[in-house]
């Protein structure tokens, strides 16, 4: 029986060795044809990308699995992006609470070359997220320039 709880301990604790890289790297999505990805656009945790260019983005499996910085490659061109706010805030130590943004609609034109980010300021606590959730604004803005280059399309 020893030996067995001991057996069970070493694979959870390989198990958490070997997803915990994934959990602290930049998870590249591609978009488009192979080859083709020649600009990205970054975005934090807690940004939810609905789909990029008419094409879904993200799985259950991608979401759990990569908590940090998320980057997507794509070709240049003009791209629409629908994202929203999604976050976990703990109530208590038993109980947390899902706060989710309407998704809205973002378009950009996309330089070959070029770096882009989702800036939207995170909020501090579960109050400022649920305003932020209730009002929820961002823009994408050139990394280099430090611009926004995105406008907002109505749905």
């Amino acid at each position: 029986m020893k030996s067995r709880c001991t057996g069970i301990g070493f694979a959870l604790f390989f198990i958490v060795l070997l997803t915990l890289p994934a959990c602290m790297q930049k998870k590249p999505y591609t978009v488009g044809k192979p080859g083709d990805q020649s600009a990205s656009l970054s975005f934090p945790s807690f940004i939810q990308i609905g789909n990029f260019d008419g094409d879904s983005v993200e799985n259950i499996f991608t979401r759990i699995l990569y908590e940090g910085k998320k980057e997507l490659a794509f070709a240049a061109g003009t791209h629409t992006v629908e994202l929203r706010y999604k976050d976990i805030w703990d109530i208590d130590d038993d109980d947390h609470e899902d706060v989710i943004s309407p998704y809205i609609t973002l378009q950009f034109d996309a330089i070959s070359g070029s770096a882009y980010e989702i800036s939207v300021a995170a909020p501090k606590d579960r109050q400022s997220a649920h305003e932020l959730a209730s009002h929820f604004k961002a823009a994408i803005i050139d990394l280099k320039t430090k611009m926004a280059v995105s406008r907002r399309v109505e749905n």
